[in-house]
């Protein structure tokens, strides 16, 4: 007799044997245990437990882990942000007149004539740069300067422009502007100081020296929005923006510096 075939006798005899301790009420059915090979997992507690579920979930807690500290981070940086306590922009209709690469600049200059208008420890001038020159060859990016150049001036956000003189062209001629957008200064400057009575020639001040802009052309200009009513924004944030706008302006015309840098 083979050892397949004495083994497979065995198991019979013994099954036979449980069976009948069985009916005998000797053993419980649930006391058979079948020779299958199976083994059971014995429960896990604890420590065990925990490293268990982590290995079998583990893509699920890195993602969440992943947006968790995402979330964090976007949270920080919304909280320490800093607020700008002026708005303004910056337009370069061509790139003969270097705004373009004088932003830097210009904001730290801007700066120093800026008082902490909300009063949170710092002052920040925050510039938006749009480049009206469309010489670029991609159609899209002038587009969307485009598109930024027009919700700018329709929203007033910023309620000072520094421009090159083909912005008055852009405004009057190409986009086709029937109501005055800039305050009228003919009042309180000469004509050689002024470009059609509203831009103000930033070298006439000491704005493009603390710029580090010597070489300033008198063709760069600073305006004052005047109030708007095409303007579609929030009319007091704008309001509010206007006054800080004029106090700056102010300060820029008088050469008062009320921040100084550090380390003056």
């Amino acid at each position: 007799m083979s050892k397949k075939e004495d083994e497979r006798q065995r198991r019979a005899h013994q099954e036979y044997i449980e069976l009948l301790k069985m009916k005998q009420g000797i053993i419980e059915e649930s006391e058979l245990i079948p020779e299958t090979g199976y083994v059971e997992i014995p429960e896990l507690h604890g420590w065990a437990k925990f490293k268990n579920f982590v290995y079998h979930n583990k893509v699920f807690i890195l993602l969440w882990g992943f947006l968790g500290a995402l979330a964090v981070f976007m949270t920080v940086q919304l909280i320490t942000r800093k607020k700008n306590d002026l708005y303004v922009l910056v337009i370069s209709t061509s790139a003969e007149s270097e705004l373009a690469w004088r932003n830097s600049d210009l904001e730290e200059a801007l700066a120093m004539y800026c008082p902490d208008f909300d009063e949170n420890g710092y002052v920040k001038v925050g510039i938006n740069f749009i480049d009206m020159s469309f010489t670029s060859t991609a159609a899209d990016y002038n587009s969307a300067q485009s598109m930024k150049f027009s919700s700018e001036v329709y929203t007033g956000d910023s309620q000072i422009f520094i421009g090159d003189e083909g912005l008055w062209r852009q405004l009057y001629e190409a986009d086709g502007l029937k109501e005055d957008l800039f305050e009228d200064l003919s009042g309180y400057f000469s004509d050689s100081e002024l470009f059609n009575g509203v831009g103000l020639h930033i070298n006439t001040t000491e704005l493009h020296k603390k710029a580090r802009w010597d070489t300033c052309p008198d063709t760069i200009n600073i305006y004052l929005r005047r109030e708007y009513p095409s303007a579609s924004g929030n009319q007091k944030h704008a309001d509010e923006q206007r006054e800080r706008a004029h106090i700056v302006l102010r300060n820029i015309i008088e050469g008062n510096i009320v921040n100084p840098p550090e380390g003056e």
